[in-house]
């Protein structure tokens, strides 16, 4: 059992139009299937869950142009998504996450479908996120996408039960660290 508490409330009393407001405004999603809509270009796609948010045309406009420009695409902003790649869509996905300002970004295996070129490049956007203050929380099975956290925390049956912290580690010694702790973990230790 578990109590979700979001901003120390409670939120599983929350009624759909409550739910409904804190995914749109508390949280930003990356999914790893992209989930941009089809038949509306990459700007549209970032604008869209700021249009639920009551933002003017010019407003949501602008913060789509910033935000894609962010994240590098801002040269795309007129492409469908069948005119992106899968590293592009990406990107443009998490320009939409972010659009109204989450508290919080979750991503649910972002690298999962893109190659090892995308996945640099991501992982390079999300560094550059994270830095300028933004929470990011990535459920992955990339030892490589892991190795970029500030902390990484291994998952067995819904229990947390090993956990490592970047501290001065260099992305090469955190990779071997996670490397280090998984073999130790897949051989049965029960802690690393």
């Amino acid at each position: 059992s578990a109590q979700i508490l979001l901003d120390g409330e409670p939120v599983e009393d929350a009624d759909d139009d409550e739910l409904s407001a804190i995914r749109n405004r508390k949280i930003g999603f990356v999914f790893q299937t992209f989930n941009l809509i089809p038949r509306t270009n990459a700007q549209l796609n970032v604008e869209l869950p700021m249009m639920y948010a009551g933002m003017s045309k010019r407003e949501r406009s602008a913060r789509a142009r910033e935000l894609l420009d962010l994240v590098e695409m801002g040269d795309r902003a007129r492409h469908l998504p069948n005119e992106l790649s899968g590293g592009q869509k990406q990107r443009v996905s998490i320009a939409r996450a972010m659009a109204n300002d989450p508290a919080i970004l979750l991503a649910d295996e972002p690298t999962g479908a893109l190659d090892s070129k995308a996945t640099d490049e991501l992982l390079r956007v999300f560094s550059d996120i994270s830095r300028s203050g933004q929470t990011i929380l990535m459920v992955t099975h990339s030892v490589r996408a892991a190795s970029r956290a500030g902390r990484v925390l291994f998952i067995k049956d819904g229990e947390v039960y090993h956990q490592l912290y970047r501290g001065n580690l260099t992305d090469d010694q955190l990779y071997q660290k996670i490397t280090d702790a998984l073999t130790v973990l897949q051989a049965g230790g029960e802690q690393a």
